[in-house]
């Protein structure tokens, strides 16, 4: 319920000036966070939460940084602007900093951008932002297409009722519904080339693929899973895809010719996250094991193990109830840093080129259920189950020269192109990530 003059109540935000924390510590600190406003109190909600079968809420920044979606109620998201020079919500920054420059624009004036609120009849379960590429070449259109979306940044939500929603972006107007999946969707994800593919998991254990500039016309269904799909995401370059859902195998999806090329078997319990590093190198998976582990998803073959208990549980009690199941995990920019969320209340910021024991902040009481780093890497957002979302300063660290010349080569060679280079072969392993300091 809003004010009589339609606007939200300052209590939903709990506002922070930036300046006030020493951003140069470099260790990780919460810097802010966005509360539920007492009128949209689920409990107050008829929802069948039952539907969604291990819910997540998602939270999701725009890849430009202008945005942050917020899923703050069961039918309400909102899309918070972000400011990404001052790494806070730009609606609210003090008043004396609102005339400064913010991201490429004025924030004081007409160009004041404004939370926009999204609302829907089905609950929201996803969402993500697709910022098409005018570079990318898109097909010569041999038919009407009603909706033209090179010039056009959308927002796509996934609900309850298996149906997939797009809106503008700059102003929230509904644009189009995609209909096909028969259950709740669970993730969506955008190519990152600026294509406008689009990538849907749903709890119909399948994932389908949509084409944004052929007005959202499906080109595919990914049948693989034999429970329900819960997550899915791209490679930095496009060439891949990684799904989970409710079972302990990851699969991974060329996206040239969109067939399953290999499944990945370690975990076991559900795995239910996954994010590629920004190299498309290492793919990084969480699971109810207690356990995120990292993947070359080009060989299938465990690179690495991050343990959230010491020491690691036997099979009986990883694969069954504990208190240690990991939610959530996120790549970092700079390739060096994953931050995971789990059941004990722990967001854990791992250093993989440094020490094994990861820092970790105490979170809230709420149960953390999903976590994302910042397009730039100087913020971690943490979603929780009562729609509170927290923001987090991301620890600062200085990578290695050669640490950012194997991310370099690593983007444009392949594992199995590794070993045709003519380089010692201890900068083979090196580049495979078999050694990573």
């Amino acid at each position: 319920m809003l004010p009589e003059d339609g606007k939200e109540k300052e209590a939903t935000f709990r506002l922070w000036n930036p300046s006030e924390f020493d951003i140069l510590s470099g260790a990780a600190q919460k810097i802010g966070e966005l509360r539920q406003n007492p009128a949209d109190d689920v409990w107050k909600e008829q929802v069948d939460f039952k539907v969604t079968r291990g819910q997540c809420w998602h939270v999701v920044f725009a890849p430009d940084e202008s945005y942050f979606a917020w899923i703050s109620a069961p039918r309400k998201l909102l899309l918070v602007p972000w400011d990404r020079e001052r790494n806070c919500i730009a609606s609210q920054l003090p008043s004396t900093l609102k005339e400064s420059r913010v991201d490429g624009g004025i924030v004081g004036g007409p160009r004041l951008r404004e939370t926009i609120t999204l609302t829907c009849q089905y609950p929201f379960l996803c969402v993500n932002f697709g910022i098409s590429n005018k570079t990318v070449k898109q097909p010569t259109r041999t038919s009407w297409t009603r909706y033209d979306f090179a010039n056009v940044n959308v927002v796509a939500t996934g609900h309850t009722n298996g149906r997939i929603r797009i809106w503008n972006l700059e102003t929230g107007a509904f644009l189009t519904e995609l209909i096909s999946h028969r259950a709740a969707i669970r993730d969506l994800a955008f190519a990152p080339d600026g294509s406008l593919r689009l990538i849907s998991a749903s709890l119909d254990k399948t994932l389908k693929g949509w084409d944004l500039h052929e007005d959202g016309n499906m080109f595919k269904t990914f049948i693989a899973h034999k429970e329900e799909a819960l997550w899915c995401t791209w490679s930095p370059n496009s060439k891949l895809l990684a799904s989970t859902g409710n079972e302990k195998t990851v699969f991974v999806w060329g996206m040239d010719n969109y067939k399953l090329i290999r499944t990945l078997e370690g975990h076991s319990h559900n795995v239910v996250s996954c994010s590629f590093s920004p190299d498309g190198a290492v793919l990084a998976t969480a699971s109810w094991d207690t356990q995120v582990i990292l993947w070359d998803p080009y060989l299938g073959v465990i690179l690495y193990t991050l343990y959230h208990v010491h020491p690691p549980p036997s099979l009986i009690y990883a694969s069954g109830a504990n208190s240690a199941w990991v939610r959530g995990v996120s790549y970092s920019k700079n390739g060096m840093n994953v931050v995971t969320v789990s059941d004990d209340h722990l967001i854990r910021f791992w250093n993989l080129m440094g020490d094994v024991d990861p820092e970790g902040i105490a979170g809230e009481d709420e149960d953390p259920l999903s976590c994302i780093y910042s397009p730039s890497g100087r913020c971690v957002a943490v979603g929780t189950d009562k729609f509170k979302v927290t923001f987090y300063s991301a620890p600062v660290e200085i990578p290695r020269l050669t640490h950012l010349a194997r991310m370099a080569v690593r983007k444009v060679v392949l594992t199995q192109h590794v070993d045709e280079l003519e380089i010692p072969n201890s900068l083979k392993s090196y580049l495979k990530y078999k050694v990573w300091v």
